[in-house]
């Protein structure tokens, strides 16, 4: 408020300057000007009479001559100060309008605007850095989860663009510089309800700024930034507990998965993908020889994690003045036929088009159609605007990068182990990531699988808390004990796994069914929707815990006890009494 309110008296020293000077020119005036009262005698008029006319005459009320009729002096004088009044006050009302227009003073008023939204908000939310296609994606998942986003963005064309979209939830966003420590302290970094910060600029020199700024700021706070070269992801992840995804590794480690391992490549697939989106078969991929247009960061990394897998690669690259290629890399167009047949096009079992030029991609992969209808076609697109042109093309694969750095995000941020879950399971052979990937197929069938996590403690699961301490209780009691459903009394269990579990420093994989859970054991579970929504009820209802431990059916009503002639006190008295007898 204080910067406010400096701008606008910066703006309006000059006008006020001179509305003070001809106010005092005036009254001095018409102080010293003699007068004349109704009896004919001279009279000189008050300073308190005279501000009083100026004021009025000033604004144009005109209330009349006081506190007698003016002589032609006075009104002489009257005339001269009344224009000299008027054209002040135009000028300093047009000064004032001005002003109200002026970018800075509006950009102070929404900045102070955002700073009282933020230190009024109660519920969690996360701190967006970067509102680019990534930051769009991410900021709708997260609205559709019901969390709220603060997006900080250099750019004022995106910030006014969170008053077109359409958000569940709208999202709180100011125009500034991330890197700056007082801005991501004015995003409330410090405030307790802050979930944690993602930065998401497309330079990463300014996401490792931020990713610094907030480990000063906040060590505690989780962070999960976005990294386009190997060193900038090492640097990130050199401090504090960070998360850093780079999109041309990701992508380019899970297509090596789907050359070598199916079921993790589905592994991958199903826990990071989008909200709301189908389950899809993993792409055959055939291992002979693959061509890899562009060796930039994204052909980098694919020739790295293929050529790790033992495929055959081609490598073409247009830039001459390269010289970090692989040893018989063709330098030359990719876009043009002569060169994809001199790559073997012809007789190649798949095709990257990796340019960062969109247009380029499509005619590559359109080229490479025609000189061999039955290639695997795989497309980077840059930009998210030209969707609509490869979703026509219907290529096989496509790698957005957007897509990707959104989806990975939104899913750990959803899940956090999710993380630790995934560098696990990247160690899997064949098999056992096979094993993995029937028993969630058994839990959700066709649906794509729901993910959530708990962690037993009195706030998140007070009906399993409250059971821990009066009896032992295992993972198959809780996500295998059958309950009752319908008025048939139908016996079910509950559609989902438990995936992973933390205990202290310990973590285990897909948790036996025989294992004792205890206080403070972190889940993350696979299931379906309607076992999500169940499970937390189960997990906060003591009565409907208890009814699945025991098998019998607890009634919660007074009436209904009275009926049945039962006491939910009475239900814990055999449990206690057994324990003393067998101690005994």
């Amino acid at each position: 408020m204080s910067n406010l309110i400096y701008i606008l008296f910066r703006r309006l020293r000059s006008p006020m300057i001179l509305l003070i000077l001809v106010y005092a020119v005036s009254i001095t005036g018409f102080v010293i000007i003699p007068g004349v009262d109704d009896n004919g005698q001279t009279w000189q008029m008050s300073f308190f009479h005279a501000f009083y006319f100026v004021s009025f005459m000033g604004t144009t009320i005109g209330f009349g001559e006081i506190p007698y009729a003016f002589t032609n002096a006075q009104r002489f004088w009257a005339l001269i100060t009344m224009y000299a009044t008027v054209i002040s006050w135009l000028y300093g009302i047009g000064v004032l309008l001005s002003v109200f227009q002026d970018s800075v003073f509006l950009h102070q008023m929404k900045t102070n605007s955002f700073s009282r939204r933020i230190r009024n908000l109660r519920e969690p939310f996360y701190i967006i850095c970067g509102y680019g296609d990534t930051g769009v994606q991410l900021a709708k998942s997260l609205s559709s989860e019901g969390i709220i986003s603060v997006i900080i963005d250099p750019s004022p064309e995106r910030i006014n663009e969170l008053e077109s979209e359409d958000f569940l939830i709208p999202p709180l966003g100011l125009c500034a510089d991330a890197s700056q420590s007082e801005i991501l302290e004015m995003a409330g970094i410090k405030q307790q309800n802050c979930q944690g910060i993602v930065t998401i600029a497309n330079d990463d020199t300014v996401n490792l700024t931020v990713a610094v700024v907030a480990q000063l700021l906040n060590p505690k706070l989780r962070l999960i930034a976005r990294a386009e070269t190997p060193e900038a992801e090492a640097n990130i992840l050199s401090f504090g507990a960070n998360e850093v995804i780079n999109p041309f590794e990701t992508f380019a480690f899970r297509l090596s998965l789907a050359l070598q391992s199916s079921s993790l490549y589905c592994l991958y697939d199903w826990t990071t993908c989008a909200s709301g989106a189908t389950m899809n078969e993993p792409p055959i991929l055939a291992s002979g020889n693959w061509i890899i247009c562009g060796f930039g960061r994204f052909g980098g990394a694919l020739y790295e994690h293929l050529d790790d897998s033992d495929v055959k690669l081609s490598i073409i690259e247009p830039d001459r003045q390269r010289r970090d290629l692989p040893s018989g890399s063709i330098i030359g167009r990719p876009t043009e036929a002569p060169t994809l047949k001199k790559a073997g096009i012809e007789e190649a079992s798949g095709i990257i088009a990796g340019t960062d030029n969109d247009a380029n991609n499509l005619s590559i992969l359109l080229t490479a159609s025609e000189l061999n209808p039955d290639i695997f076609r795989i497309a980077r697109q840059n930009e998210d605007k030209n969707s609509h042109l490869f979703q026509a093309a219907e290529f096989e694969m496509l790698m957005q990068r957007g897509s990707i750095v959104a989806n990975t995000i939104f899913a750990l941020i959803r899940t956090p182990m999710l993380g630790d879950f995934l560098r696990i399971v990247s160690r899997f052979k064949k098999e056992k990531a096979g094993e993995v990937i029937s028993r969630m197929i058994g839990v959700v069938e066709d649906d794509v699988p729901k993910l959530w996590e708990f962690q037993v403690t009195e706030e998140d699961t007070p009906a399993l808390y409250k059971t821990i301490q009066t009896r032992q209780t295992t993972v198959r009691e809780i996500f295998q004990g059958e309950t009752l459903h319908g008025s048939n009394h139908r016996e079910k269990s509950l559609s989902a796994m438990p995936l992973f579990m933390k205990r202290d420093d310990s973590n285990v994989l897909l948790p036996e069914d025989e294992r004792i859970i205890r206080v403070g054991d972190r889940f993350l579970i696979c299931g379906t929707q309607g076992a999500h929504r169940q499970m937390n009820n189960l997990l906060s209802n003591i009565n409907l815990l208890e009814n699945i431990l025991s098998g019998e059916e607890i009634p919660t009503g007074i009436l209904w006890r009275w009926m049945t002639g039962k006491n939910l006190s009475d239900e814990k008295v055999p449990r206690e009494s057994t324990k003393k007898e067998d101690s005994r």
